[in-house]
């Protein structure tokens, strides 16, 4: 399990300076990691909210035409947790969440 010691690497990587450095290190500790932290998952379900509004705004703009039934699927392809992932190991975040999950290690270095 990794301890965030070095937020100043993910304000680098994300190009954001954080106030709060509190809010930082919560958004990287998981459920599974058992030390009375703070998890991502309150932050998790705003930032959900917010993908999905952005997208949403996006697709409405770019597809006039598109019913309702077609923009929903579209938009949860869009905003989907596998995708999220390849981003965060792409930029190489996944190096600092904090976990208890052996798979969870496994699956990232699996690709």
């Amino acid at each position: 399990m990794k301890c965030l010691t070095d937020l100043d690497d993910v304000e680098k990587i994300i190009g954001y300076k954080f106030i709060n450095k509190t809010l930082l290190n919560q958004a990287f500790t998981h459920p599974s990691y058992n030390k009375g932290c703070a998890s991502y998952e309150r932050l998790e379900y705003v930032g959900d909210s917010v993908l999905n509004l952005l997208i949403a705004k996006q697709q409405f703009s770019l597809y006039p035409d598109l019913p309702p039934g077609c923009l929903t699927p579209l938009r949860a392809a869009n905003v989907d947790t596998e995708k999220l992932a390849r981003v965060a190991v792409k930029h190489n975040l996944h190096k600092y969440l904090r976990h208890g999950k052996p798979a969870l290690e496994r699956r990232v270095s699996d690709g």
